[in-house]
């Protein structure tokens, strides 16, 4: 149920890119609007990974929603926030890192 949520929360980004581009025809806009919503699919299909440590899908999950109101953000604003952009990549970091600890204990 989750990913049909975030799948679908998904396309309506590629609709927020889509009316972002047809309003001022910018294509840089374009580009790292569609880089960003990318990203946002890999985000998504890595949650699997971390079925193992159930804390770092949960803290996962709220990083894809901080990522999802960061692009939402840029796609309307114009501004990008890396602190928002980054949160998912700071879950995944953490994940290796448990993950690199264990193995080693």
């Amino acid at each position: 149920m989750a990913y049909i949520l975030a799948a679908s929360l998904l396309l309506l980004f590629g609709w927020l890119l889509y009316r972002a581009y047809m309003i001022d025809r910018d294509m840089t806009t374009l580009l790292r609007g569609g880089a960003m919503i990318g990203a946002g699919f890999f985000f998504v299909a890595f949650t699997r990974t971390m079925l193992v440590y159930k804390p770092l899908m949960v803290l996962h999950i709220a990083a894809i929603l901080l990522y999802g109101w960061g692009v939402v953000r840029y796609l309307l604003r114009r501004e990008t926030t890396i602190g928002l952009l980054a949160a998912p990549l700071l879950s995944m970091a953490l994940f290796f890192a448990v993950a690199w600890f264990f193995r080693e204990v």
